[in-house]
């Protein structure tokens, strides 16, 4: 999935073109959906890196929670961008949120939010 630049945009541009990229990795999830996607996503004005990368992944999911098929499609997506980051400095915290989205999967709580998990910066 792209992540590139976009801090040079218009609010409205940078949404349809996150938009586009999100729909260019996950064809199945309609515009509609990768707008409500982008919406939530800030602008790229710096180099990428893990928690935008965590951010974007865990907004498909929270959007599409309700594909649980889908959802677990970009679960393992995320699992290798995690993989390629294992000395990321905020990586355990990422490891519990998708422990808990785990559990979604596999019917045992509702769709985890953020804001459930302490993240210590």
């Amino acid at each position: 999935m792209n992540f590139e630049y976009n801090g040079n945009l218009l609010e409205e541009e940078r949404i349809e073109k996150v938009a586009q990229d999100i729909r260019k990795q996950y064809p199945e999830i309609s515009l509609q959906q990768a707008r409500n996607i982008a919406m939530l996503e800030g602008p790229i004005s710096t180099p990428c890196d893990l928690p935008m990368f965590f951010e974007r992944y865990y907004h498909i999911m929270l959007i599409m929670k309700d594909e649980k098929e889908l959802v677990k499609k970009v679960f393992d997506d995320l699992i290798l961008v995690l993989e390629r980051n294992r000395e990321h400095p905020k990586i355990e915290h990422y490891k519990t949120v998708l422990i808990e989205i785990l559990s979604y999967l596999n019917g045992l709580r509702e769709f985890p939010y953020l804001k459930e998990f302490k993240d210590e910066e």
